[in-house]
């Protein structure tokens, strides 16, 4: 506005000089007489200068770290305190519900080894790797054997396992060196759970077994999933399911079970297409019949805990 004004008064006054010059009726002013005042605006307040808008700095994004896989080990109170034999000791931090392990039974537990000599030494968790391990009880260190059965879903115990129940004079790694007494602390998530309905006759089953069964598979709810075809068994081979191969350990020849299986342990053979079929990572439990069986010879291997 300031500079348009400014403009208009300086165009006015050319154009007043320029009619006078040459308008013989417009007569000079007398240089005597003092001219007449003409009175002055006030001037008027220079606009603002339209401002540039400051530079937007945008604040880099915020670096979140990924979540941590792990998992906090349990440091809790303990709340009884057992001396069972071989000098193993139980420490119990929290009773669980439900369920009680039995001895002999399968497992899924989180667990967090150290030793004992220097409990700043982790030998192996399975807390750091965020995931439990679902595993048979037969095949871990007497400690576990006869220090876990007991323990109820849901419940933390501490086991202080004397060498001799661990791993005696051999170093089954660098971080454990021979004779050493180890320290696990162990949350049990799940468990392998059966009923015998009925009770069969002869030999009983091992861990390494072809059997012929007829089944009924069902959902947590009850819901049935499949079953064998009437008046044609199905031939399971070890290891075909996981949980399975442990659930019908100890059965006899014309029993029968229901065996519910965690989801860690519903694991099932992808090379077969009638296992490979079904659902894996899910809880299901199976009514079985043990129609017959093979066992086949053992393989003995050490401890893996």
């Amino acid at each position: 506005m300031f500079f348009r004004t400014a403009m208009s008064v300086a165009l006015v006054a050319g154009l007043t000089v320029g009619v006078s010059a040459q308008d013989p009726a417009v007569k000079p002013a007398d240089p005597t007489k003092s001219p007449a005042t003409t009175p002055t605006p006030e001037p008027k307040p220079a606009a603002e200068s339209p401002t540039a808008p400051a530079a937007v700095t945008i604040p880099p994004a915020p670096v979140v770290p990924p979540a941590p896989k792990g998992l906090p080990v349990p440091n809790l109170p303990v709340i009884e305190r057992k001396e069972l034999e071989g000098g193993l000791v139980a420490e119990d931090m929290k009773i669980g519900e439900g369920y009680e392990v039995k001895a002999g039974g399968s497992v899924v537990a989180h667990y967090h080894g150290t030793l004992k000599a220097d409990p700043s030494k982790v030998f192996d968790s399975s807390f750091t790797r965020g995931e439990p391990i679902a595993f048979p009880l037969a095949g871990v260190i007497e400690g576990w054997q006869k220090g876990v059965p007991g323990m109820k879903i849901g419940g933390i115990r501490k086991l202080t396992v004397p060498a001799a129940m661990a791993y005696g004079d051999r170093s089954p790694s660098a971080d454990i060196p021979a004779n050493s007494d180890l320290v696990f602390v162990i949350e049990l998530v799940d468990a392998l759970r059966s009923e015998d309905v009925k009770v069969g006759e002869g030999e009983p089953t091992s861990s390494q077994t072809v059997a012929v069964i007829n089944y009924v598979i069902k959902d947590k709810d009850g819901k049935e999933l499949e079953k064998s075809a009437p008046g044609k068994p199905y031939i399971l081979f070890p290891g075909e399911n996981q949980g399975l191969s442990m659930g019908l350990e100890g059965m006899k020849a014309g029993g029968k079970r229901v065996i519910s299986i965690p989801a860690q342990m519903n694991k099932n053979v992808p090379g077969l297409p009638e296992s490979a079929a079904r659902a894996n990572d899910v809880a299901v439990s199976w009514e079985v019949e043990l129609v017959h069986f093979r066992n086949l010879p053992m393989q003995q291997g050490p401890g893996r805990r």
